[in-house]
């Protein structure tokens, strides 16, 4: 007899506020989870467990974003399905990677059963992750996960393809922007706003932005070239190509700040040939909006930036409501703290088969979309 491994998880309703944005019919892009349709055998399920005793220690990037309490809610309400007790904790900024290993290491010296981790920077954990595989704790990552762990130290990562949810914004960035590039007579300049340069999530997302929106220009016979973060112009496909038809300038804070991000944004928007402009999560869209506030250049139009954001969010549902953003890319934060436990769970009474690298998916959503049931289920306040 089959049954479906984490059907459960991923129909899990969202928070949401449904009114938030018009309702649509249209398609939407989306990316699906692959094991949401892999089926497993009998003999493949988990073994009975008591799990009135486990206890899984799991350690985020921080409490500070909305994101991340969405992530916790969906950890909490599975925790309580299955019977296990959770400790859900994160640093007090996305930039204090020492908080987050004194976290680590207070984790596991709490001897769980399990620990879920989204690592701000591997190297500064990959001691205490030896330490974990060396007492037998199993850890599973989230979100970003912990790229570059020590060999079977981490079973398995649940989070959004980062990087091809990055493509998926620079494609409908372009295709707004298109006629601009094509018809510019000088060099056109498209902003990326990233909240730091060692997170693996916020890496990905604007690497695949950044990309993309090279490879399309280069297929319509345009060059592009990146300047900016040294981290973002070493790790880039895209061709480094001085006096380029399209400047992709990425900007990072020294540190991670609501104030100095919606400065490197206002930097961005006034530059005089910029077109578009793209912020790598919520802080960077909320960045984004926050500097619209005072210069309103955002916008479709003519003489606008096209604005587009990653996450949700109040703020960041209202601009695209309000067509300050042309859109943002949503992932399922519920769904993947849902997945998470289920995975430590899996990994904790030995049911092998089911702990695997797991995409919890992503959707474009934009004014005429973000009511529909499919997307809205996805966004949080």
């Amino acid at each position: 007899m089959k049954k479906k491994v984490l059907a459960a998880i991923l129909a899990a309703t969202m928070v949401v506020g449904l009114t938030a944005c018009g309702g649509s019919k249209d398609a939407t892009t989306t990316t699906t989870p692959d094991a949401a349709t892999e089926e497993t055998t009998d003999d493949a399920a988990a073994p009975a467990a008591d799990a009135s005793g486990m206890s899984f220690e799991i350690v985020s990037k921080g409490l500070q974003h909305q994101y991340w309490q969405a992530v916790k809610k969906g950890v909490e309400q599975k925790a309580a399905e299955l019977g296990v007790t959770v400790n859900f904790v994160g640093p007090d900024s996305e930039s204090n990677i020492s908080q987050q290993v004194q976290q680590l290491e207070s984790a596991l010296n709490a001897n769980p059963t399990a620990v879920g981790l989204a690592a701000l920077d591997t190297e500064s954990v990959k001691d205490l992750l030896q330490k974990a595989k060396d007492s037998n704790i199993p850890v599973v990552g989230f979100d970003s996960g912990v790229p570059g762990a020590p060999e079977g130290s981490v079973l398995a990562n649940c989070s959004t393809d980062n990087y091809a949810a990055g493509a998926l914004a620079a494609e409908k960035v372009y295709e707004a922007v298109k006629d601009q590039v094509a018809n510019a007579t000088a060099p056109v300049r498209v902003g990326v706003v990233a909240q730091d340069a060692t997170s693996e999530s916020v890496i990905n997302r604007g690497l695949g932005f950044i990309d993309k929106f090279a490879e399309l220009a280069k297929a319509d016979g345009k060059t592009a070239n990146v300047v900016g973060n040294d981290k973002y112009i070493a790790d880039s496909k895209a061709e480094k190509t001085d006096g380029a038809d399209v400047v992709i300038d990425v900007r990072v804070p020294a540190s991670v700040t609501s104030e100095l991000s919606a400065a490197d944004a206002t930097a961005l928007m006034n530059e005089k040939d910029t077109i578009a402009i793209y912020g790598s999560n919520e802080h960077s869209a909320n960045a984004i909006i926050t500097a619209n506030e005072n210069l309103n250049k955002c916008g479709v139009g003519e003489g606008k930036i096209v604005a587009a954001g990653f996450d949700s969010g109040a703020a960041q549902i209202q601009a695209v409501k309000d067509g300050v953003l042309l859109g943002s890319i949503t992932q399922a934060p519920v769904a993947m703290g849902e997945t998470l436990v289920q995975l430590l769970y899996d990994a904790a009474t030995g049911n092998t088969a089911a702990v695997k690298d797991t995409d919890t998916g992503c959707q474009w959503y934009t004014a005429e979309n973000c009511g529909d049931a499919e997307i809205a289920q996805n966004l949080y306040e």
